[in-house]
């Protein structure tokens, strides 16, 4: 495959160019910018390099959009390079959309997680296009990854309907140039408990649901401490489960009649959130077991499947490429690794679509001092340029 003179430069260019943009998820922080200025930046950068562009909304919230760019080539296969535009907040930062350096270091808010992997996809696709690939290469940047990712299941259900069937998707998490091939998946469960007010010098007249509350965090942490005797999976460890709110009670000298708690259930690819469900309930059936006048609930409130790549067939494939590619642009030979966090790769495999997760990182992620490393910001563009041209060449 043949590149411009200096991939590596542009991709580290543009990504200064993308933090400068506020992107952070609205569903995150209230009033937040959201994707729209950087989806427009982006659009008519690719539509410059000669792709078919379009944004797509989200039908939830429309002002929340996507960026699809396809670019025919001719015969051949079809590859998507996906990333998300979106950010989460800035709360202890002095200049997040002030990109700057610092040794070997690009540091502002969505450096590394991820418009460094935008930045890499955006060149790596300017010089396949250059180059005049064959095949069908698309280009999916995604809203709302770091909440509820309405953006790539907009950009999926846009590709079903105009009938691409793409044989792989590329997606630019931060794997440090590694090859993520499995990621934990997550349930999560509001338990509500219901009892009876009373004046708490008549306690007998109520009926109490701390002490139930409290017998149900207890009930999750011995659970937890279960699942971590299970065998573990080769990459992701083991399962966990973990309450990460509760609340209960109106005021004193008043018995509690109401509590809720939320119990996260992070699971492994063969574990379902049904049976995540099926788990907390049993759990809360043990401590409201026998207490007159006690009544409780347990509802699914989100759940996100966990994912493992496919060992044969098109992901197989880009990866073995990647890993000839990556050496071969002066990264270290990539790893395979599994994620303890959940990722979209989960949403495009489910669709049909196999996976690959592979993209240059840094630190920081989520956090005041976030930051990207600039010499795999250089190589990420050259490695995904030669091979994805490999594989869409077949």
């Amino acid at each position: 495959m043949v590149l411009t003179a200096d991939s590596g430069g542009a991709a580290e260019d543009l990504t200064k160019r993308l933090v400068g943009f506020d992107s952070v998820n609205p569903g995150l922080v209230p009033g937040a910018a959201g994707e729209g200025p950087i989806a427009e930046f982006l659009a008519g950068r690719l539509a410059g390099a000669g792709f078919g562009v379009r944004l797509v909304p989200a039908p939830a919230d429309p002002r929340r959009v996507s960026v699809l760019a396809v670019r025919e080539g001719g015969p051949g296969r079809t590859v998507v390079l996906n990333g998300h535009l979106d950010t989460v907040g800035v709360e202890g930062m002095a200049e997040p959309f002030t990109a700057r350096t610092d040794g070997g270091r690009m540091l502002g808010r969505g450096a590394c997680d991820m418009k460094g992997g935008l930045a890499g996809l955006v060149v790596a696709a300017e010089n396949l296009a250059a180059a005049g690939a064959p095949g069908r290469l698309v280009v999916a940047l995604v809203a709302d990854e770091e909440d509820a990712s309405l953006g790539a299941a907009a950009v999926i259900e846009a590709l079903g309907v105009g009938g691409v069937r793409p044989d792989v998707c590329l997606i630019a998490e931060p794997t440090w140039l590694g090859l993520a091939v499995a990621h934990r998946g997550y349930a999560v469960v509001r338990a509500g408990l219901q009892g009876r007010a009373a004046h708490s010098s008549l306690p007998g007249q109520g009926v109490d649901v701390l002490e139930p509350l409290g017998g149900l965090l207890v009930a999750v942490a011995a659970r937890d401490r279960v699942l971590r005797r299970a065998p573990a999976h080769p990459l992701l460890g083991h399962g966990s489960l973990m309450a990460t709110v509760a609340r209960g009670g109106s005021a004193p000298f008043t018995v509690a009649a109401q509590a809720e708690t939320l119990i996260e259930r992070r699971t492994l690819p063969a574990e379902t959130a049904a049976a995540a469900l099926a788990e907390v309930r049993g759990l809360l059936d043990g401590v409201t077991a026998g207490v007159p006048g006690l009544g409780s609930t347990a509802e699914l409130v989100l759940a996100r499947d966990a994912w493992q790549a496919d060992g044969s067939g098109p992901a197989a494939e880009l990866m073995d490429l990647l890993t000839a590619a990556l050496p071969a642009a002066g990264a270290a030979p990539p790893g395979r690794t599994g994620a303890p966090y959940w990722m979209e790769s989960a949403l495009w495999q489910a669709a049909g679509i196999p996976a690959v997760v592979c993209g240059p990182a840094g630190g920081g992620l989520h956090a005041a001092g976030e930051w990207a490393d600039l010499a795999q910001l250089r190589r990420y563009p050259v490695a995904v340029a030669d091979a994805v041209g490999r594989f869409l060449a077949g």
